[in-house]
């Protein structure tokens, strides 16, 4: 009985574990739901908040991760009207990221971390839209089709500069200022101590003045 015991609890300790994951997968709000569009508005304004370009990068490879899942939980719904909108958005956020990880670039941060983790989200996307092919009507599979090659390009995009960083024909990135004179971009006179290069005035009609004549 002990055992037996042990193994009904083993087992339904998994089946709530294998639950709790399953739920961590369905997102909550979905685009059917009248709360949706209030959700999507809050991920604009944390965009619009965020100002460094590679914390933008990771929210962008962040909600197309969400919209990948909730064009799978559309599907699964049979709603697959909703499915090319929702992969449209799919390709602003793999493309807003690749974009914000080039500007990081050009500042001279060090996107490695950035672009690894855009590599491993699209292999990850690529299979789970090609499973999704098979499992939608005729009319939604060109949108698949279209959002798979995004998700291609994107992981090419990203592996081929990793691809350049690692054979030194990028630069990884320097900490900003590096290089730079430290007097550059400070006012005139900055930086030197008052009255330095000028020569000494004295004011006229003091020159020696006093005294004549006594």
């Amino acid at each position: 009985m002990t055992i037996l015991k042990s193994l009904t609890i083993i087992a339904v300790i998994s089946l709530i574990f294998s639950i709790n994951v399953f739920a961590k997968e369905e997102p909550k709000t979905l685009p059917d739901n009248p709360l949706y569009q209030a959700k999507r508005q809050e991920e604009t304004k944390k965009l619009n908040a965020t100002f460094d370009p590679l914390e933008k990068a990771t929210l962008h490879t962040r909600y197309a991760e969400k919209r990948l899942a909730e064009t799978k939980a559309m599907i699964s719904k049979g709603k697959p009207e909703f499915v090319n909108d929702l992969l449209k958005d799919y390709e602003k956020a793999i493309d807003g990221a690749m974009d914000e990880i080039n500007r990081a670039q050009n500042q001279g941060r060090d996107v490695r971390k950035a672009l690894e983790e855009v590599e491993r989200s699209t292999k990850k996307h690529t299979e789970v839209l090609t499973e999704l092919i098979d499992k939608v009507p005729e009319q939604a599979k060109p949108a698949i089709i279209h959002a798979i090659e995004v998700s291609k390009h994107g992981r090419n995009r990203a592996l081929d500069v990793l691809n350049k960083i690692q054979k030194g024909e990028l630069p990884i990135g320097k900490p900003e200022g590096v290089g730079k004179s430290k007097d550059v971009g400070k006012p005139e006179g900055v930086g030197k101590p008052e009255g330095m290069g000028k020569p000494s005035e004295i004011p006229a009609g003091r020159s020696g003045g006093r005294g004549r004549g006594r």
